[in-house]
């Protein structure tokens, strides 16, 4: 427990340190505690007979906990109870205290990990804040004017937030008659949380949840491993490789902080916070089925997998499509081994499957979100970081430059499985639950390389793989190491992962600068593809040299560590180096910053948080500003969602971007910076802007339900007119607020309101 106090109180320290207020630091542990942790723990140990034990119960019971709160929130809030969700914290203690047989699950029944696990995973955790810290917290501000300088996605996720906070079902809601299709589940808990705490949105989507999913997956693959391989130290290694492990990357296509770069890491940051709140309820569900393919099918385990599974599916597209095939393949994998239909295995993957259909029918509506058939995006989008350059000419070049890139990739995306060669031992290969890792992963690899979208999201499926391929690997190792006492072990480990890293070193100072394509192709994919030939080269020659003393699973063990701890050669200059950095946060006049788009015009959020304090929830707004407002450049960027987000009100016409009409025209310019579909809607919306007429605005509140005008007076100034016919009501740097006036009443005079 001490461990895991002292990293709470940590994370809890590091969030208020970066602009959130302690009173909330301090609900959201008590809403994340009581209403979220505790009934999913308790709820898990029902589940699974309380055979787990305390880490796997609280990381497995976090993301049940949040399962539970999406799926009575949704209804609730169609009915009008947006705080249904507390029922489940209230019935299930009232449940666990009432009833005789329900409350040994107050306490654990396995035996306590020993401390110097629980050390070691907090360790690795302390890690993870200083990711979220580093990469996250520190370059984006909460605070305005600062916070106008955001991510892009940010305020689209704020927005969607927003619309479930008071509308379900909920729509785009910066674009009239664009269908929600999307995985949206998160912003549903971000609505529940805002709903029972008072927080505000913004704090919960940039501060409070990220922590959150930063920290809980460290916990849970380092339970995840530990349970699959039955050794206790699998568990602190998965926590650390699972931070450490990227690619090995001499040309430094991912920058120097290639810590953040990392699949995991990437995924914990805010700027795919989807993808991290789907790895904490995925973990729980993966952990299910390999419980279901060993034969555990009692009735409340398939309960707890059936509520798992309906959550995943709408916080990330990309998980189950991924556990639809590696099921299949473990129950084929099954059948040819034993020739025989396994009819838990058979009613695994059908449940999976209906999971997978009605997903796609009801939260997605059919759609594929952008998501196409499209081989080589990926590695189109990467050779130029490798020296080829954006243009090739030629079938034989771009066979020649997509090739050496896409084995590049493929080995760095799939670098983390490679510890279940230790499957390999004892012919667990044949196993159903080794089958299902092994497929989990690769499918993942093989569907990021054949597929394609607009935004690349096609990756989500390689990130979605990479938690679950460390646990795996880790597994792996110990059928390789498992032979080794702890003493044996933990220095032949480190002597490993220090040897790669002076490897990976080594090459670097061999390969100082990029190859650039004047050199000719041929040259340049030697210069790509040798380094990684080197690494396992020397891998495979450390095993050779290792199997002359007698071990030979040993022996690949540590080869396998080598390559790791090659992947993990940016992490001690990343942390180290990071603490004489000055971060920079965000502006136009700071070219060296992250963040140097502005997201938000000056004053734009005081102006919205003024509307959504003085109008009704049903209340529809138009606005001037249909692109991010960057007045300089002339190309439209229609990712423009600060007005929905932060007024939490439906805008008419606001930004088009990542809508399912602009995600269908799949050229990811055309998808953000095309125009607008509906010309027509456009212009009557932009009448009210220029010299509106009385009819122009009656238009709008009879046939579009439009309360307010919101003008971003950096676009244009207000005309007279609409001073005449709208009644002015607040003004903040360069937005002003204009009420609209029911057709039938005459204009009064307004107050101001400054």
């Amino acid at each position: 427990m001490a461990p895991g106090a002292l990293v709470w109180a940590g994370a809890a320290g590091l969030t208020g340190a970066f602009g959130t207020p302690w009173g909330d630091v301090l609900l959201y542990s008590v809403y994340l505690g009581l209403g979220i942790m505790l009934p999913g723990v308790l709820l898990w140990r029902w589940g699974r007979g309380n055979q787990d034990g305390f880490p796997a119960d609280l990381a497995f019971g976090t993301g049940l906990g949040f399962a539970l709160s999406i799926l009575t929130y949704i209804p609730g809030r169609a009915i009008g109870l947006p705080l249904l969700p507390v029922a489940v914290p209230v019935v299930t203690v009232v449940a666990f205290v009432a009833v005789r047989s329900l409350r040994a699950h107050w306490r654990s029944s396995r035996p306590p990990m020993p401390a110097w696990w629980a050390w070691s995973v907090a360790a690795a955790a302390v890690l993870g804040l200083w990711v979220i810290m580093r990469s996250g917290l520190q370059i984006e501000p909460i605070a305005f004017p600062d916070a106008a300088f955001q991510y892009s996605d940010l305020p689209y996720q704020l927005a969607l937030a927003a619309e479930l906070k008071h509308h379900m079902p909920g729509q785009i809601p910066f674009v009239i008659g664009e269908s929600l299709s999307y995985h949206w589940f998160l912003h549903a808990e971000l609505a529940a949380a805002n709903w029972l705490t008072g927080i505000e949105l913004d704090l919960l989507l940039r501060r409070l949840i990220p922590v959150t999913a930063a920290l809980v997956p460290v916990l849970a693959v380092a339970a995840l491993a530990t349970r699959l391989a039955r050794k206790s130290w699998a568990g602190p290694l998965a926590a650390w490789l699972l931070l450490t492990v990227s690619s090995f990357d001499v040309y430094g296509w991912n920058g120097r902080d290639l810590i953040s770069q990392a699949a995991y890491s990437s995924g914990v940051l805010m700027y795919s916070l989807t993808h991290a709140f789907a790895v904490v309820l995925a973990f729980p569900v993966v952990w299910l089925i390999v419980c279901v393919l060993r034969g555990d099918t009692r009735r409340s385990h398939w309960v707890l997998l059936v509520v798992g599974l309906a959550a995943l599916a709408g916080a990330k597209a990309s998980f189950v499509p991924l556990l639809v095939a590696a099921v299949g393949l473990a129950v084929v994998a099954r059948f040819a081994v034993t020739r025989r239909v396994d009819r838990a295995s058979v009613a695994l993957g059908l449940t999976v499957l209906a999971t997978f259909v009605f997903a796609q029918a009801v939260l997605f509506s059919a759609g594929s979100s952008g998501v196409a058939w499209g081989p080589g995006q990926s590695f189109h989008a990467l050779a130029g970081q490798v020296g080829f350059g954006s243009r090739y000419h030629g079938e034989p070049a771009a066979i020649a430059v997509l090739g050496t890139t896409g084995t590049t990739l493929l080995v760095s995306w799939a670098l983390g499985g490679l510890g279940m060669l230790g499957f390999l031992r004892e012919r667990r290969w044949k196993s159903p639950d080794a089958v299902f890792l092994v497929s989990f992963v690769l499918v993942g690899v093989v569907a990021g390389a054949v597929f394609r979208h607009p935004g690349y999201s096609q990756l989500y499926f390689v990130r979605a793989a990479f938690p679950i391929a460390i646990a795996a690997s880790v597994w792996g190792l110990t059928l390789l190491l498992g032979g080794l006492r702890l003493r044996q072990l933990v220095p032949r480990v480190l002597l490993a992962l220090a040897a790669g890293m002076v490897l990976a070193k080594v090459l670097s100072a061999l390969t100082p600068t990029k190859p650039r394509l004047s050199q000719g192709i041929l040259a340049v994919s030697v210069q790509v593809l040798w380094p990684w030939a080197t690494v396992f080269l020397v891998a495979a020659l450390v095993t050779l040299v290792l199997r002359r003393t007698g071990e030979r699973a040993v022996a690949l063990g540590l080869g396998v560590l080598v390559v790791f701890g090659v992947a993990a050669v940016h992490l001690p200059e990343t942390v180290v180096t990071t603490f004489a950095d000055r971060v920079c946060v965000a502006g136009p006049d700071r070219p060296e910053c992250r963040q140097t788009r502005r997201q938000v015009p000056a004053g734009g959020a005081e102006a919205a948080r003024y509307i959504r304090d003085h109008s009704d929830v049903g209340d529809r707004l138009a606005t001037n500003s249909h692109c991010t407002p960057v007045y300089t450049v002339k190309r439209c960027d229609a990712r423009n969602f600060w007005l929905a987000g932060y007024a939490e009100r439906r805008v008419l016409v606001e930004g088009w971007a990542y809508t399912p009409t602009a995600q269908s025209r799949q050229d990811s310019y055309a998808a953000i910076n095309g125009p607008f579909w509906d010309q027509p809607l456009l212009e009557a919306n932009d009448r009210a802007f220029k010299r509106p007429a009385k009819r122009d605005l009656d238009h709008l509140w009879t046939q579009y339900g439009v309360r307010w005008l919101v003008f971003d007076t950096n676009l244009d100034r207000p005309s007279a007119a609409l001073k005449r016919l709208a009644q002015h009501r607040f003004t903040s740097g360069a937005v002003e607020v204009y009420a609209l006036v029911e057709p039938s009443s005459s204009v009064p005079d307004p107050g101001t309101e400054r």
